[in-house]
């Protein structure tokens, strides 16, 4: 939100995972009513995948990676704009359709793609 405001000319793109969502998601409402137009993309694998190591015990005994919920819906739920993304092909014209949204209406829109569970990143 700092940088739209900053550079309202320009699209602001913030990626984050389903479980960060979890925890800073509520933010993406602070943008819909002050008619912030980002866009917050959703990356759902359903589960804390990054923790795999380091939570097999609990996970074992009470599934405490394992994530769930429809966060485009919450999007909506939000007054912005919302779209579940399920295919690669479709990438480009979600991310079209939310630059429009942005732009004309003057919402928020959050892009949730559905993602694989990947427990490998770069330290670079």
């Amino acid at each position: 939100m700092g940088a739209k405001l900053a550079k309202p000319d320009k699209v602001a793109i913030n990626f984050m995972g389903d479980a960060a969502f979890g925890m800073v998601g509520t933010d993406f409402e602070t943008a819909a009513r002050n008619k912030i137009p980002i866009i917050t993309v959703v990356l759902n694998n359903s589960t804390m995948a990054i923790e795999t190591p380091a939570m097999p015990v609990s996970q074992e005994l009470y599934g405490c990676r394992d994530l769930s919920g429809n966060y485009a819906d919450m999007g909506r739920a939000m007054c912005g704009y919302g779209e579940r993304v399920e295919k690669p092909e479709d990438i480009a014209p979600a991310f079209r359709r939310a630059v429009k949204a942005n732009m004309e209406e003057e919402r928020p829109a959050l892009l949730e793609f559905i993602t694989g569970e990947e427990i490998t990143f770069s330290l670079l």
